[in-house]
């Protein structure tokens, strides 16, 4: 509910004066009980109208573990989960977000529509198109949606497929060869993305959300969000600013969202609006090497509990093959500055199972925390470390998940090197939930039945079953030339820069951020 896409994507619709979007969620599970057993259909929030009865039904899926719920969702509302078996009455059911942005294929049987990249721009075009096209039968209306450039119809497309690989992926006649991502490059042309609706029945539950930026130009080659949002955007610092304001007014607290938020060039007197508004502030995680002893003490000012900083990787040389760009010193600099803050918490983001790691980089992970545990005496470090999944649209794209064996291995290590360290607490993901998400994020079609299943058995029993299938897919580097499931989708990516982005990290040399505007080698700028 406080996803901002979420949000964003409501008012949007809703600002239009011929469309009516309202809310609905996949009730708990002592709800769904309750409705399997007085056969209650799902209805929107708003209005109580049954989700069946809307001209079209739209998923938000920032992440690949929401798509079992997918196939629970469509059956509580009455709509068959294949999208081939729908009647022509039935609602279009379409997605957008960030997972499927990325990759709708895993989940393309569900969808008779996606509509890929940034809902800014792209929401009002397409309820117009809808609008016209709404009196023709199912499949000559798709067709018609098909006319839009972000627009990706899973049906108007052949598949093929030889063991692991997706062979071929050919549009039907008539259907266009490629789908083209929204971009939104005018952010002020459009309402900054907030908490349009505060609920206490929600996460972030407190604070008034805004996204402040977009894109990243530092190009660390794991970060899906780095690429997809790329160029780097900055909102007016005005409008921001009277957004935190109101924020404080409506919580008495505002949360700063976006890709780099460190790097926003007026984050020093953002936060001091805030404080001057008498709230208190929250950041996603800064980029340590913009700390500075006048940006901490905004922090601490405003009320900050916790400095949540990413190092990603415990060796100079493993940053630098994944292009974080940040050394040793920059790291303890920056511990030095929240110590003598005064801040007792510090989170700190790693990976684990990175292209080229090895486990002399566990090890060093160890002796860098246990470092900037020296540095802040007092207090304690959570440190979360999570296994490395390679994503679409990212130079690591073709790189191979790392065997479960190995990551563990590295867990420990670095589990049993700071079980020594007092005041340190160590959280990590599932290596069986990571293996999941690992097919998933870079599945074909063929991934849309095994998610059905799980979404009635459960992932355990279901990967048993497809274990080796998935591990023929999670396992395997990617070759240069292999047709990959989301090539149908443009970004703006040059598909040679992230391959000599992905070459250049396997020999550890680093790329200096992007400049928007004077450099043109991802293709973005160009592309725009």
């Amino acid at each position: 509910m406080t996803n901002l896409g979420f949000q964003a994507a409501y008012n949007l619709f809703n600002l239009m004066p011929e469309c009516v979007c309202e809310r609905a969620f996949l009730p708990d599970a002592d709800e769904l009980e309750e409705h399997a057993r007085t056969s209650t259909p799902l209805f929107s929030y708003e209005s109580q109208t049954p989700a069946s009865e809307f001209d079209i039904v739209a998923f938000s899926l920032p992440f690949e573990e929401d798509y079992p719920n997918i196939p629970r969702l469509l059956n509580l509302i009455g709509i068959p989960v294949n999208s081939s078996q729908r009647p022509s009455l039935s609602p279009l059911v379409m997605a957008g977000g960030v997972a499927v942005s990325l990759n709708p294929l895993p989940v393309a049987g569900f969808f008779d529509l996606f509509l890929i990249g940034e809902a800014e721009g792209a929401i009002e075009p397409f309820v117009e198109a809808h609008k016209a096209a709404s009196r023709l039968l199912r499949l000559d209306a798709l067709r018609e949606l098909d006319r839009l450039k972000y627009v990706f119809i899973p049906s108007l497309y052949d598949y093929s497929y030889d063991g692991a690989t997706l062979k071929g992926m050919s549009p039907k006649p008539g259907a266009k060869a490629r789908v083209v991502a929204s971009k939104n490059l005018n952010l002020d042309a459009y309402p900054i993305p907030r908490s349009f609706i505060v609920t206490p029945e929600s996460e972030f539950k407190g604070a008034y959300l805004a996204e402040i930026e977009r894109g990243c130009p530092r190009g660390c080659r794991f970060c899906a969000a780095g690429f997809l949002y790329l160029p780097p955007r900055w909102r007016d610092a005005v409008s921001v600013k009277d957004t935190i304001r109101r924020g404080v007014e409506t919580t008495g607290k505002a949360g700063l969202v976006g890709t780099a938020v460190s790097e926003y060039p007026w984050i020093k007197e953002t936060i001091e609006a805030g404080i001057e508004a008498g709230g208190t502030m929250t950041l996603s995680s800064l980029r340590l090497d913009m700390l500075d002893a006048g940006l901490v003490g905004l922090l601490k000012k405003a009320g900050y509990q916790t400095v949540t900083l990413a190092p990603e990787a415990g060796s100079g040389r493993l940053r630098n093959v994944i292009n974080k760009c940040v050394t040793d010193a920059d790291i303890m600099e920056a511990a030095r500055l929240v110590a003598e803050a005064g801040f007792l918490k510090m989170k700190l983001y790693f990976l684990i199972g990175l292209p080229t790691e090895t486990d002399g980089d566990a090890a060093a992970i160890v002796e860098l925390v246990s470092a900037m545990k020296g540095v802040m005496k007092r207090g304690g470090i959570t440190l979360s470390v999570n296994p490395f999944i390679p994503k679409p649209a990212i130079p690591f794209q073709w790189a191979a998940f790392e065997d479960a064996k190995v990551i563990e291995g590295r867990l420990s290590i670095i589990k049993r090197g700071l079980s020594r360290v007092s005041g340190v607490i160590i959280k990590s993901m599932s290596v069986k939930d990571a293996f999941v998400q690992a097919y998933i994020s870079r599945a074909d079609p063929r991934a849309g039945a095994i998610i059905a299943e799980a979404s009635e058995a459960g992932w355990r029993p279901t990967v048993r079953k497809y274990a080796g299938f998935m591990e023929g897919s999670v396992y395997r580097g990617r070759e240069k030339d292999e047709l990959l499931p989301w090539d149908v989708i443009d970004h703006g990516l040059k598909r040679q820069y992230l391959w000599k982005e992905y070459q250049k990290g396997l020999c550890g040399k680093t790329t200096p951020p992007c400049d928007v505007g004077a450099c043109l080698r991802c293709g973005v700028c160009v592309a725009s």
